[in-house]
């Protein structure tokens, strides 16, 4: 089934496991190995399908962002155009998800590995989800075990969870499901014009994304030091100077400024302030003319 061709190209691992269970049911039983026969009950309407996204060594080439109230669609589509436009990233696919609410699907060329992953949803929500409480968005894969529900599939109440045409998102604002079946080869279609985000791609937007967020952190004003109680023992030693200040021990082997202020940004041996400033630095590089 074509369907299936695209779901195991954009969002499955090489030997996927997870759960082939009863429509909005909970997982309460090991993940086991899928088949692409498992993957095909879910748009023919006999299950529902839960992608258990790690791997055993602890990798995932996908990302799901879930919204779970319908009124969060200006801000899961905002977060659609900020991906393509400000992280220049494919654009993921939507999905109307019954309880899920809205759901965007995120597709990696190769997996990667899960803490990065989930730094990088962290720097997402943190920039651009502010406003949506945490009790309202999921994020996969996650600190636990939960697994996003794939569509199309039927749902509890008889409709449908599909993927969508992001323009219609608007459209699903009372009901975030399809009365009836999408159409298979339809729903193929639209996932075959997506792509799945390169690792040079990845690293590019989640250094930007880290570089920003200190920056940011950097301009936020000092809170003043607490009172002190006693002065601290007077001492002889000679004043710090500039020449004497520990700068981060990174060699000399950057011949790319771009790569040297990268690799001081993620030095856990260079202070605070080195680590800022090299972030600062870093923002003309993410922030240049659009092509």
């Amino acid at each position: 089934m074509r369907l299936i061709d695209q779901l195991q190209r954009l969002y499955c691992l090489p030997q996927q496991s997870g759960h082939v269970l009863p429509p909005n049911a909970a997982v309460t039983a090991p993940a086991r190995r899928l088949t692409a026969a498992d993957l095909e009950r879910g748009p023919a309407g006999e299950a529902a399908i839960a992608l258990h996204l790690t791997s055993p060594e602890g990798y995932a080439r996908a990302l799901v962002i879930e919204f779970a109230r319908s009124a969060h669609w200006p801000q899961a589509a905002a977060l659609c155009q900020a991906l393509t436009e400000e992280l220049e990233l494919p654009a993921p696919a939507v999905a109307v998800g019954g309880p899920a609410g809205y759901q965007l699907w995120l597709s990696l060329a190769e997996p990667q590995p899960v803490a990065t992953l989930q730094a990088f949803l962290q720097a997402l929500v943190h920039k651009y989800l502010a406003d949506v409480p945490a009790a309202a968005r999921r994020c996969y894969p996650g600190d636990s075990n939960d697994c996003p529900h794939l569509p199309p599939a039927r749902l509890a109440n008889e409709g449908w969870s599909a993927f969508i045409d992001p323009t219609m998102g608007a459209m699903f604002a009372d009901e975030t499901w399809l009365p009836m079946a999408p159409n298979a080869d339809k729903q193929a279609d639209m996932l075959a014009a997506l792509k799945s985000i390169s690792t040079t791609d990845f690293q590019r937007a989640l250094a930007q994304l880290q570089a920003e967020s200190a920056a940011a952190v950097a301009d936020e004003p000092l809170a003043e030091p607490p009172a002190q109680p006693t002065a601290k023992p007077f001492s002889t030693a000679p004043a710090a100077t500039a020449s004497s200040l520990a700068a981060p021990s990174l060699g000399s082997q950057f011949s790319d400024p771009r790569d040297f202020l990268l690799a001081v940004m993620n030095d856990a041996g260079a202070s605070t302030e080195q680590r800022i400033e090299a972030a600062k630095a870093l923002l003309p590089y993410f922030h240049g003319p659009k092509r």
